[in-house]
C-alpha cells in the first residue's frame, strides 16, 4: 500500500464514522480519485507534498466536469486540505458557465490566420490574456506566443482549449 493510502486511512476512518455517511463516502471517493490522478503523473509520497500545482492539474485535466461536481471534487479537496493542516483553501475549478455566453450574436468572420481569429475573439469578448489563461488553462506566454502566430511552447490541445473557451467554431473550407 502506498505511504499516501496509509495517511489517507487514518483521516477517513473517522470522517466516515460520522455525520451522512453515503455523502462522506462520495467525498472520500472523490479524494481517493483526486490522489490517483496525482499519483498517476508525479508519484507523491506523503500527503503533506500535495499542494496547490497539483489541484491545478487536476482541474485541467478535467475541465469536463459539470460545475456541480466540479464544485462537489473542490468540497473534497477543501477536507483533504484541512487534514493536512494546509493553510490556505485549495484553488477553486473554474465554472462553465464563466467561459463566455453561447449565445452571442456575433457575426460570422472569417480569418486566414488562426492567430488573428484567437486575438479578434478575446478582445471582441473584452478579455484580458490572464482571465483567457486562468479559464483554458494554459500559460499566459503560450497565448501571447499563439496570438504573435509563434508557435513553439504551444500544443494542439492548448489551441483546442482557446477555440472552446472563446466559442470559436473552426471550418477548413476546400478549395473551389
Amino acid at each position: 500500500m502506498r505511504t499516501w493510502a496509509k495517511e489517507l486511512k487514518a483521516h477517513t476512518h473517522d470522517y466516515v464514522r460520522r455525520g451522512g455517511k453515503e455523502n462522506r463516502r462520495k467525498q472520500v471517493s472523490r479524494i481517493i480519485k483526486f490522489l490517483r490522478f496525482t499519483d498517476s503523473n508525479e508519484k507523491i509520497t506523503s500527503l503533506q507534498r500535495l499542494g496547490k500545482w497539483h489541484v491545478i492539474e487536476f482541474w485541467k485535466a478535467n475541465r469536463d466536469l459539470s460545475d456541480k461536481t466540479a464544485n462537489d471534487y473542490w468540497l473534497g479537496i477543501c477536507e483533504l486540505w484541512e487534514w493536512i493542516n494546509k493553510p490556505d483553501k485549495p484553488p477553486k475549478p473554474h465554472k462553465k458557465s464563466q467561459n463566455i455566453d453561447k449565445n452571442s450574436d456575433s457575426p460570422d468572420l472569417m480569418f486566414s490566420m488562426l492567430s488573428n481569429v484567437i486575438k479578434a475573439a478575446r478582445e471582441s469578448k473584452q478579455m484580458s490574456i490572464q482571465k483567457l489563461a486562468n479559464l483554458s488553462g494554459c500559460e499566459t506566454t503560450v497565448i501571447v506566443e499563439i496570438e504573435a502566430d509563434e508557435y513553439g511552447n504551444a500544443t494542439v490541445s492548448d489551441v483546442q482549449n482557446l477555440l472552446r473557451i472563446l466559442n470559436i467554431n473552426f471550418v477548413i473550407e476546400k478549395p473551389a
